[in-house]
């Protein structure tokens, strides 16, 4: 999410204190089937639920859940991640294998000066700086081998560290695979009238008909309430919740049309699939766009219109709609998005496979196109790798081997 020496579109670049590097609102990254797109996201996401649920979810003697390289199992997996936390440069990483966390670092930059806040290796006492006030002794005792330090912190209301942890557990937001239902986002919009006022206010930009939306109170039936109270008190007794945090959600969405001149309600189930996919998508980024935050989406153009993605690509690069630096990092195939003049040439990346397998993740700026460049013609014609290998003459010769 660093600029590069490029001139496209200069209002687009942030200069947050805390960096002398610019920083960029949007990064989109292309690649052929297989070539390891989701896995950026899905490394993302991986990364944030370690520093959300180690500690407190995951079991004391079971194996991490981890998912290494196939072509060499046996090493670790490292996780790092640079950010911005009220003007100062944070570097907080980790390194797993499947037993235990091999090695854990958080870096300070105040003043652009490192402190190293915390060193963690494997059965060595972890080093802490003095800078890091808190009750660091204490916490490491509680932290086991299989469950990463800063999650065990901010569990135990280590004031200094849950900032950095709130980043990963509140600031990242993923939609990956199928599109979730928007059931649930609309029924938290509700609580928020500035959430809602976006909202809707993004619906009625996308020409999709809807004007508006409503939350009401769903009916559920007398045999459907005991389940959901039963479920409550399982899930509460089984992960220590309080009542508040698992309070089912019991509301309807409306999205109002206007037809002629009425205005008529449709439920979820009535709207289409371009019009979900694109619903799904409005609930992270109308919160990240209000509060700030990063939204990694698999497959924006999954169901959604090329007009429509690149209007949510403008949300986030115009300063007049992104007034907190959200950010939004997505995968694609849609080449229209390389030719609408909405993506600096320094926002473009790309995954290719290499012969052993592994996924190489590089920049376009890497090539140093030109300003002008078609660069949806110069992705398509493999001037920049990142695409599938066609074999015309293996396609026809199985055509006629099956006939």
């Amino acid at each position: 999410m660093i600029a590069g020496s490029v001139g496209d579109r200069p209002d687009i670049v942030r200069h947050p204190s805390g960096t002398e590097e610019g920083v960029l609102p949007v990064a989109a990254i292309y690649g052929a089937n297989a070539s390891g797109k989701t896995n950026v996201i899905l490394a993302m996401q991986f990364m944030s639920g370690a520093v959300k649920y180690s500690h407190a979810r995951w079991e004391p003697d079971a194996a991490i859940e981890l998912e290494p390289f196939a072509g060499d199992s046996d090493s670790p997996t490292t996780f790092s991640a640079d950010i911005l936390l009220a003007g100062v440069r944070h570097q907080y990483g980790f390194s797993l294998s499947r037993d235990a966390v091999i090695e854990e670092w958080l870096f300070a930059y105040p003043l652009g000066k490192k402190q190293t806040w915390f060193a963690r290796e494997k059965d060595k006492p972890i080093s802490f700086s003095t800078k890091l006030q808190g009750d660091n002794r204490v916490i490491e005792r509680l932290t086991r081998p299989n469950s990463l330090f800063l999650s065990a912190a901010a569990q135990n209301n280590h004031e200094t560290l849950t900032p950095v942890y709130r980043w990963f557990s509140q600031s990242l937001s993923f939609v990956i695979g199928e599109r979730a239902s928007t059931m649930r986002a609309g029924s938290s919009l509700y609580r928020n009238i500035e959430l809602q006022r976006r909202f809707v206010q993004l619906l009625s930009s996308a020409d999709l008909g809807i004007t508006g939306l409503k939350v009401r109170e769903a009916v559920m039936p007398d045999g459907a309430k005991e389940f959901a109270s039963k479920l409550k008190e399982l899930i509460r007794a089984e992960f220590k919740l309080d009542d508040d945090s698992i309070e089912p959600e019991n509301h309807e969405v409306e999205f109002m049309h206007r037809i002629g001149s009425s205005t008529i309600p449709f439920l979820e189930d009535q709207e289409s699939k371009g019009t979900i996919a694109y619903l799904c998508l409005l609930d992270p980024v109308v919160r990240a766009l209000t509060n700030g935050g990063v939204v990694c989406v698999d497959e924006l153009d999954d169901s959604l219109h090329p007009l429509l993605a690149i209007e949510l690509i403008r949300q986030f690069n115009d300063m007049r709609n992104n007034s907190t630096s959200a950010q939004l990092i997505f995968n694609t195939h849609d080449t229209n998005l390389l030719s609408a003049g909405v993506l600096r040439r320094d926002q473009i990346w790309f995954t290719e496979k290499r012969t052993d397998g592994a996924s190489q993740l590089y920049p376009l700026t890497d090539f140093k196109p030109r300003r002008q460049e078609n660069l949806e013609n110069g992705y398509l014609q493999g001037r920049y790798g990142a695409i599938p290998f066609l074999n015309p003459d293996c396609l026809l010769k199985a055509g006629h081997e099956e006939k």
